[in-house]
């Protein structure tokens, strides 16, 4: 991807283990959000609000992704909203949306969110073209909540449940319901049991359960181990819920002369393990190893250890 004198709007692909390569759209200032969440591999939220804006023009985000696809027509398997912050607190939402599935019909466009929004109407509104909304609910009692998500203080977990409830019956696209469990926080029996009432009520399309697989906000947050995460899924609608699976990765590899461009770009939103970055990216994993090591002698990533696995981070002024 070519270098822009403005901060680019989109980056990867992005290694999803729901996904495949998933072509970010990111149009939140970093790190702008509703949550500042103990689990988030963005790092800690730096500028928590409920007041949405338009952060950058949509037809930015329009040329930056005409741009991509010009140089790479074969570049992502999906388009997703996903940020290092919360894609709901974008004012043009729904303008933008309409645009991209006006231009990119071919690509499915999936919206993650935290949900915490949904309360507002226009909200609602704005996600109606989207071809899939994720929206989160990792937990229901408000104790667990603030500890958790560690809400923007206006934020009750009422209100986010009766949001999910309103977008539900508005939405005709597929609604997946998405919860992350944090060891210590949400795994007790009772809040999994509040969580999966709601859920029932709700009746999503699919229940994805995920955990923490890369470096958190918090230090000394973690995730859960395989046994447990299948035992929590006994406890979910057996039909319709799945723990997400690791990303299987793509074999199109092809050169790219912009790499380091695009390391930079996606290690500022998802910290990410070498192997799943050269699938993600299509790049062989010798070239990337190449581009890695320059970007480590100038300073500008790191290498972290999690959960013992090693994941490439951004560092200094790219952090």
């Amino acid at each position: 991807m070519k270098s822009n004198s403005h901060k680019c709007s989109i980056f990867g692909p992005v290694p999803s283990r729901r996904l495949g390569r998933s072509l970010g759209i990111d149009v939140i200032a970093p790190k702008t959000c509703s949550y500042d969440c103990v689990y988030c591999e963005s790092g800690p939220t730096t500028h928590l609000t409920l007041k949405r804006r338009a952060f950058v023009p949509p037809e930015q985000v329009m040329r930056d992704l005409t741009a991509y696809f010009d140089e790479h027509p074969a570049g992502a398997d999906v388009l997703t909203f996903s940020s290092a912050g919360e894609p709901t607190l974008y004012e043009p939402l729904r303008e933008l949306i309409r645009e991209i599935k006006r231009h990119f019909r071919a690509l499915p466009l999936v919206v993650l969110t935290n949900g915490s929004l949904l309360w507002d109407a226009a909200v609602r509104q704005a996600l109606v073209p989207a071809d899939r909304v994720v929206p989160s609910l990792d937990a229901v009692t408000e104790a667990v909540f603030r500890d958790l998500n560690r809400p923007h203080p206006a934020l009750e977990p009422s209100q986010i449940i009766e949001g999910l409830k309103a977008f539900r019956r508005d939405y005709r696209g597929q609604f997946h319901l998405e919860v992350m469990l944090v060891a210590g926080f949400n795994d007790a029996p009772h809040e999994l049991a509040a969580v999966r009432g709601v859920i029932e009520f709700l009746h999503p399309d699919r229940v994805e359960l995920n955990t923490v697989v890369r470096p958190p906000a918090a230090p000394g947050c973690r995730g859960l181990s395989s046994r447990e995460m299948e035992a929590v899924r006994e406890l979910f609608p057996p039909d319709t819920t799945e723990i997400i699976g690791h990303f299987k990765g793509y074999h199109g590899l092809q050169s790219d002369p912009h790499l380091a461009e695009r390391v930079l770009h996606l290690v500022r939103r998802r910290p990410c393990a070498v192997d799943e970055m050269a699938a993600a990216l299509g790049v062989p994993l010798d070239a990337l190893q190449h581009i890695l090591q320059g970007l480590m002698a100038t300073d500008r990533i790191t290498r972290q250890v999690f959960d013992g696995l090693e994941y490439i981070c951004p560092k200094g002024k790219d952090s």
